[in-house]
């Protein structure tokens, strides 16, 4: 018993492992179809799909270190230094998108069909239009001849179709072009399509279609990288894209030294009519008094004067440039450009304000690049709003304290030199009036001298004002990049796979049927007799007396191994009533009681099948015998039993059809005469077969089980449901069965374990040794 167990466990682990094969070898069909429509659907759409191209080019980002922190002015008007990440923002904004797109014609878009697809024609159409009105509509061209084309624009769910001429003005409310053909150029295509986008659609195409790289972690070289449908259109956006960013780097620049030039130019022209009035004033007295120069004492005291006078004009342009500052930051105007380091010493004030303003121009900039994409009431544009906010306000309180601490500063030297002015005047008058004026004019001829050399600088700086931003790599014609149509492909054809194969697991999963003697060794105690293969696994339908027609083929070994296992089924001499039945109609119990018969018959017992399935008699037809009289002819008492036995032209087989249907089978079939005839036939023949109607239709065969010997109940593979087996149960376990053996019918012979011809031996179904077996049936 336990060796048994042990090989069905085996083959169990055997047969579900085969299953998954089994599976795919049955839906196969399904699964290769499944596979070619994702395969095809995949490849219909790289076929469609546009190709993208992508083209790069390499620049490097120069970082200003600024200029010497004793250069006041120039400090003062030049912009803080910008990090890499702030020149990728700037790159990427669509300020720069929009002044690269001033340099190449990035609005007309020029198209054609071929073999179902559109091509775009950039810098190769055959015609280029002049367009006024009627941006981002879409226009179809069909040309008609040299000279005219027709015209054919939707607009809602109104179309214009009209024919016009080549170099002629069209002219309508929603838009008005002139088309004109190009010289050596041929319209050879059917139809033609044509689009100007608005400007701010370009500039939204070209930033969506931008990226920016920097090449590793602490480099100062950033790769553009435009993608486009035409490569010849990526390669000059990008070549365009870096030269409008050096463009603007120097437009930056210059535009701080005109600002300088300017504050430089206006203290010029105060200075030099000061230095003049100073000038002719120290002539005129000089004249006058015929004084030359001042003794040893007066000199030094106007030495010290002017030098505390050139510090008070000193802190005089220090709270001039704090003006400016405030002015800026309550203004919002120029903010990027703001810079803090001409206040003098890094002191604790002047490092504190340099942070702020730093980080207000990152919060500036931020926000400038977020509006590129973004309104107002996006929550980081508003979180930044709020930042700014703030700083403006900590700013302006910082710049208000600094030119508190100048306003003290400023008296404290106005103090020192008011007390070397007494000294002066303890002078005599004139050498006092001497000093005064030549302390004036030396003050302001130091002032313009300084003023001139840094209008100089600044003048000549502007001029040779060069770009520290390079390109390195210029852009080439861009390589595809997109669509990847062989990897399409090949993810429809994986996808289309798992599809397939998932759907025929599922399939196999939600399929009740009994598949194979695993399903019935798990749904019922019941043991299976034999095995029946399946007929297209031998012959072909036209008669199914298969014993009789075919005697050496597989499956009339099949039956001659059930007439063996009949023998251990029930092993007594005398007479047998065997019932065949099933659970449904279609089962196969019709052509297993012909041949069953049949292969009985052979061994000289006398053998008699009998039709008692009255609503759907099949079982003359197997003998080609007529059914206008049978079995119910005998239980209505319209005949004798003699007279309803046919003898067929096999040997020791004879056959009682079912005859007319009657209006009450179950009533002739439960009635007493069935039980008397059953006797009297059994006193005749050796073998008395039964067909019955299913089990699962109506419940004649449950009465006839109870009076016979052997019930064979036929379950059909791929046909019968795994519910069926509940009834199998039931019948088993009942106590009127004397001896139970299940046929299963149909079986694929590449999918069993069972023993058919000579090659296989005589096996119980499973090949099993009899105890197990005797175990299992009655």
């Amino acid at each position: 018993m336990n060796k048994n167990r042990k090989i069905l466990q085996m083959q169990e682990n055997e047969i579900d492992i085969n299953a998954l094969f089994r599976v795919l070898i049955k839906y196969k069909i399904s699964i290769i179809f499944i596979t070619l429509i994702f395969v095809a659907v995949a490849s219909i759409n790289a076929y469609f799909k546009p190709n993208i191209y992508a083209s790069s080019t390499i620049i490097e980002v120069g970082i200003d270190k600024g200029n010497s922190p004793n250069d006041i002015i120039a400090q003062a008007t030049e912009g803080s230094t910008l990090t890499t990440d702030t020149e990728i923002g700037i790159i990427k904004s669509r300020y720069l998108a929009d002044f690269a797109l001033k340099k190449i014609d990035f609005s007309h878009r020029y198209y054609v069909k071929r073999n179902m697809k559109e091509y775009e024609l950039y810098k190769d159409s055959p015609f280029d239009v002049n367009l006024t009105k009627g941006k981002n509509i879409s226009f179809l061209v069909y040309p008609v001849d040299d000279t005219k084309y027709r015209l054919e624009v939707k607009l809602g769910e109104d179309t214009y179709d009209k024919i016009h001429y080549y170099g002629k003005e069209v002219k309508t409310k929603k838009f008005q072009f002139v088309l004109n053909r190009k010289k050596n150029k041929k319209m050879d295509a059917k139809v033609y399509r044509f689009i100007v986008l608005h400007h701010q659609s370009s500039v939204n195409y070209a930033v969506s279609g931008t990226s920016i790289s920097q090449q590793n972690k602490h480099s100062a070289l950033l790769k553009i990288t435009y993608k486009d449908a035409v490569p010849k259109r990526a390669q000059e956006y990008a070549d365009a894209l870096a030269a409008a960013y050096i463009e603007q780097s120097i437009y930056r620049k210059t535009r701080e030294a005109s600002k300088t030039l300017n504050f430089v130019d206006n203290q010029l022209l105060e200075i030099n009519n000061n230095l003049k009035y100073s000038a002719a004033q120290l002539e005129n007295f000089k004249v006058k008094t015929n004084t030359i120069s001042l003794d040893t004492k007066a000199t030094g005291i106007v030495e010290r004067i002017n030098d505390f006078e050139t510090e008070l004009n000193n802190l005089k342009i220090k709270e001039k440039l704090l003006d400016i500052l405030y002015k800026r930051i309550k203004s919002g105007k120029d903010l990027e450009t703001l810079s803090v380091t001409g206040f003098g010493k890094d002191d604790k004030e002047t490092t504190s304000l340099t942070e702020l303003v730093k980080e207000l121009q990152s919060a500036v900039l931020k926000v400038k690049l977020l509006r590129s994409d973004y309104t107002e009431e996006y929550p980081e544009v508003k979180k930044l709003r709020k930042q700014i906010k703030q700083l403006k306000k900590i700013i302006v309180n910082t710049v208000k304290n600094m030119k508190k601490n100048l306003s003290d500063k400023k008296r404290l030297v106005a103090k020192s030199m008011k007390e070397q002015q007494k000294n002066l005047k303890k002078l005599p008058e004139d050498e006092r009036e001497y000093g005064r004026l030549q302390r004036k004019f030396v003050i302001n001829e130091k002032i313009y001298s300084y003023l001139l050399e840094q209008r100089s600088a600044t003048a000549i700086a502007k001029a040779s004002t060069v770009s520290k931003n390079r390109v390195l790599d210029k852009a080439l014609p861009g390589r595809l990049i997109s669509p990847n149509r062989k990897r399409i492909i090949l993810m429809g054809l994986i996808l289309g796979l798992i599809a397939g194969i998932g759907l025929a697991f599922l399939r196999a999963f939600l399929d009740d049927r009994i598949k194979n003697e695993d399903d019935i060794i798990r749904g019922t105690d019941a043991g299976i007799l034999a095995a029946l293969p399946s007929m297209r696994d031998t012959h072909k339908r036209g008669g199914t007396l298969y014993v009789f027609k075919s005697p050496k083929s597989i499956i009339t070994e099949a039956y001659r191994n059930i007439r063996t296992n009949l023998k251990f089924l029930s092993p007594k001499d005398t007479s047998q009533v065997i019932v065949v039945t099933s659970t449904t109609a279609g089962e196969g119990k019709t052509t297993i009681c012909a041949n069953l018969a049949g292969i009985i018959s052979m061994t000289g017992k006398r053998v008699i099948v009998m039709s008692l399935d009255m609503r759907k008699p099949t079982l003359h037809d197997e003998f080609n015998l007529t059914n206008n009289q049978g079995i119910s002819s005998v239980l209505s008492n319209e005949l004798l039993l003699p007279d309803v036995i046919k003898h067929t032209r096999y040997e020791n087989l004879d056959v009682i059809t079912s005859g007319p249907i009657p209006p009450n089978p179950s009533e002739l079939i439960q009635s007493d005469r069935m039980e008397d005839i059953l006797n009297k036939l059994k006193s005749v023949y050796d073998v008395v077969i039964l067909d019955t109607p299913p089990v699962g239709v109506v419940t004649d065969a449950r009465e006839l089980i109870s009076i016979s010997d052997i019930t064979l109940y036929v379950i059909r593979a791929e046909y019968a449901k795994k519910s069926f087996l509940r009834s199998v149960n039931e019948i088993y376990h009942s106590d009127d069965v004397k001896s139970f053996g299940i046929i299963f019918n149909a079986v694929e012979i590449r999918n069993n374990n069972y023993g058919y011809g000579y090659g296989y031996g005589y096996g119980y179904g499973y090949g099993y040794d009899s105890d197990y077996y005797l175990e299992k049936i009655r």
